[in-house]
């Protein structure tokens, strides 16, 4: 037994052979999962505090600032009178009229809670609204070459330290803001659409991503944002740490009558607001 114990000794004490090195160290918190909420995003000047939109003012191309007079991006206001940062007629989103999904980029800021979760070579983020699910894929490959057009786009990642650096393209426009719009204050988008990401978590609690969009189609210059999001937020179907199911059209299959479903959803004319939009128009 001493034996046995001198030689393990002896094997311990002898050097690594020349020119050996320790493996590089792990980068520091590539672990982003979590049920996150979003804290802050692009500043709307006339709607403090509010968080519908990615950025408000860019340069639009001659159709898509036709569209934005016409709803009134970012001109929305709440039942109370105060501004709310979304588009003002509220019955042309394309979510409520048609119940068309929210899509990328849109759901990363008005999905409700987003829980992030990661396995080898890959990375989900699971939305409160629809059950929407984005993948984005880690494993080195590139965009197909022969990409098609979907409401989530086509994302893979790759890390860059310790943030997840994620390119978007194939991202179905939704006919000029017919189907889909990029944000609740109504921006439209074209299919040409490409988004990168820069994602960290800067502490625990925080999660920071930053923007940057190019859609020559929809916008003369390329613009970018910066959305901050909170862990486990005291958030709408955030309860008991879980993300509840919530499918915005069960009215239609489950009310007893037209007057317990929402206008949309019975085919009658969305409401318009009562009083005059807020915000600069286009």
């Amino acid at each position: 037994m001493r034996t046995c114990l001198l030689v393990l000794s002896l094997a311990l004490a002898v050097p690594s052979p020349a020119g050996a090195q320790a493996p590089a160290p792990t980068p520091a918190n590539r672990d982003l999962s979590g049920i996150w909420g979003v804290k802050e995003a692009g500043k709307i000047p006339w709607a403090p505090n509010v968080h519908r939109a990615f950025a408000v003012g860019m340069s639009l191309q001659p159709w898509a600032r036709e569209h934005c007079r016409r709803v009134g991006c970012a001109r929305g206001v709440r039942f109370t009178n105060e501004a709310g940062g979304n588009a003002y007629l509220i019955g042309e989103d394309p979510a409520l009229k048609y119940c068309a999904p929210y899509g990328f980029p849109r759901i990363m800021i008005n999905g409700g809670p987003m829980e992030i979760f990661q396995i080898t070579n890959r990375i989900f983020m699971r939305f409160y609204r629809n059950n929407e699910m984005r993948e984005i894929w880690t494993d080195g490959r590139g965009h197909p070459a022969d990409l098609d057009t979907t409401w989530l786009g086509d994302s893979i990642g790759r890390w860059d330290g310790d943030t997840l650096v994620v390119d978007t393209r194939g991202i179905f426009g939704g006919e000029n803001g017919k189907y889909k719009w990029l944000d609740e204050s109504g921006y439209p988008h074209s299919d040409a659409l490409h988004v990168t990401e820069r994602i960290r978590r800067t502490d625990r609690n925080t999660l920071r991503m930053e923007y940057t969009f190019e859609d020559p189609q929809a916008y003369t210059a390329p613009f970018r944002s910066t959305v901050i999001y909170e862990l486990n937020p005291a958030a709408e179907g955030n309860a008991n740490g879980r993300i509840n199911e919530y499918i915005r059209c069960e009215d239609r299959i489950f009310a007893a009558g037209e007057g317990e479903a929402w206008p949309f959803f019975t085919g009658e004319e969305y409401p318009l607001p009562d009083v005059p939009p807020v915000g600069p128009e286009f």
